[in-house]
């Protein structure tokens, strides 16, 4: 059966293919990622972690998301984004292309330990596992690795640096899974809103809201 790939899908992998180019937070000074730089072309970010390689052409840097050994259409940064897209798109199974088009459950970095969107660190609360605040949480790695999602909703970070941190963690970790399909993350902003949904309890009461006395 022909899987047909509307338009829409393509604009989403547009914008994650930009993302693959340099995901990573800058705030870490390269410990955990390293940098190419390419003349007259993008800087590339990637995670050693992560066991992709770079591939070089004609003195030109890619990555090898998909760790094939060669490069892919969508691995190279000088073909236009739809060419890419469609390219990526091809190579995706149903599952994949199905978790790019959900969102994640509202997640607190570090995880709560209780109540709602509570999480785990290797089964332990975060207080009780001896992890650090930007690890990813047990339920983050599954809905990743398992369901594919790529598009996370925030709730709540502990400061600037865990966030950045564990941005940098997630994108060494998605780099490393099958096609290397980068992370996007996002906050659920309300205008000066205050309600017991689950966009304000997610987050104790005040996430992003504009204007807010």
């Amino acid at each position: 059966m022909k899987t047909v790939i509307f338009p829409k899908f393509y604009i989403c992998l547009s914008i994650l293919l930009f993302t693959c180019m340099n995901g990573f937070a800058q705030s870490q000074n390269g410990n955990n990622y390293k940098t190419v730089h390419n003349n007259n072309g993008p800087t590339l970010g990637y995670s050693p972690a992560s066991g992709i390689a770079i591939i070089t052409i004609d003195g030109l840097h890619f990555k090898d998301l998909n760790k094939n050994g060669k490069l892919d259409p969508y691995e190279d940064w000088r073909l236009p984004v739809e060419t890419r897209a469609r390219d990526l798109a091809g190579k995706m199974s149903i599952e994949q292309i199905a978790g790019l088009m959900l969102y994640s459950a509202h997640q607190a970095i570090p995880a709560n330990t209780k109540g709602f969107g509570a999480g785990t660190y290797n089964g332990k609360p975060i207080d009780s596992s001896n992890m650090q605040p930007f690890d990813i949480s047990d339920q983050q790695k599954k809905f990743l690795k398992e369901d594919n999602l790529r598009h996370i909703l925030i709730t709540k970070v502990l400061n600037p640096e865990v966030a950045a941190k564990w941005n940098n963690n997630v994108q060494a970790f998605v780099e490393g899974l099958g096609l290397g399909i980068p992370a996007n993350n996002s906050s659920d902003p309300r205008h000066a809103v205050v309600a017991n949904a689950e966009y304000n309890l997610g987050s104790g009461g005040k996430i992003s809201m504009w204007h807010w006395k």
